[in-house]
């Protein structure tokens, strides 16, 4: 396990690739995503869902995970941080806002 920063240009392809690996078989994966600012703390905006994809689009600079009737898109986000396993899966990642906002997405 190893915390590392992806550089915005790798973001596209990084979240296709674990998508289409790691989401494309039968077996669920879930996910947990948490809200943390300055203003109101940390927040729950999920509890453990089935999550169905990541991904990032350069075109509008967005960065979305789909889960279950929710989709949580983060406009223009300014960093993302990975915690990975060697295999590559995501145990958790944390994508930064231009404001300071933390958004801290856990797997399992």
């Amino acid at each position: 396990m190893a915390i590392k920063k992806i550089e915005k240009k790798e973001w596209q392809p990084y979240f296709d690739n674990f998508s289409k690996k790691y989401l494309k078989d039968k077996k669920p994966e879930y996910v947990e995503i948490r809200i943390l600012s300055k203003e109101i703390g940390e927040q729950p905006e999920t509890k453990w869902m089935p999550l169905k994809g990541l991904s990032y689009d350069s075109r509008s600079d967005t960065f979305e995970v789909q889960v279950d009737g929710l989709n949580r898109v983060i406009n223009h986000p300014q960093e993302i941080y990975v915690d990975e396993e060697k295999s590559g899966w995501i145990l958790s990642f944390e994508v930064l806002e231009k404001d300071g906002t933390k958004n801290i997405i856990e797997t399992r």
